[in-house]
Formats: structure tokens, sequence, C-alpha cells
């Protein structure tokens, strides 16, 4: 076994054991997000054995991230959520730098860059 599978190994061994300790603890004090933290560890914990898993798993929680990112904005700047919801392909970055500068500005913020 290569040392890299072994680490793996130990490292899952113990996010599952994290994992089930959380579970067991929330389900005791009835807390329903230490319970379902123990089982996202322990998700990962199995993820980790293998490769494909776990760079399938880190892409979902990046467009879930961008996800939450997306909606803060769209509460917090309208203008923004809906620009880039908007945005044309055919505009280029630095175009739509220069269009988020200057409803940052419009907003009272310091322009970026």
């Amino acid at each position: 076994m290569g040392k890299n599978k072994d680490r793996h190994l130990d490292i899952s061994a113990k996010l599952i054991e994290m994992g089930q300790a959380l579970m067991v603890e929330g389900n005791d004090d009835k807390d329903l997000n230490i319970s379902q933290t123990g089982s996202f560890i322990i998700l990962i914990g199995g993820l980790l054995l293998n490769e494909k898993d776990i760079n399938t798993f880190g892409e979902l929680c990046s467009m879930y991230s961008a996800k939450k990112i997306l909606e803060a904005m769209e509460s917090d700047i309208p203008k923004i959520a809906e620009y880039l919801s908007d945005k044309g392909s055919e505009e280029s970055y630095d175009d739509m730098i220069k269009r988020i500068n200057k409803i940052r500005k419009d907003n009272g913020h310091t322009p970026i860059g």
C-alpha cells in the first residue's frame, strides 16, 4: 500500500470517528446542527478514499459557495447581481470590472484596483 493511500485510510478513520462522536453528541443534546455536522464529517471521511469523489464533492461545495455569495450580493447590492446575471458573453472582464467599480462608487464604496 502506498504512503498516500495509507495516510488517507488513517485520516478517513479519524474523520469517521470524529463524525460519529458529533452525531452522538448532537442526538443526545437534541442539537440537529451538531448531528448534521457529524454526518458531513463522516461523508468527507468516506470520500477521502476516492480521488474522483473528493474532487466532485469539492466542486459541489464551490458551486454552493458561489450561489451563497451571489444570493448575498443580490440582497445587499441588487444592481451587481442583476448585472452579473445579464452579462453578455461579448463583454470583456475589464469592462465587467469597470462596471462593478462604477456600481461600487455609486454605492459609496472604494472601487477595486
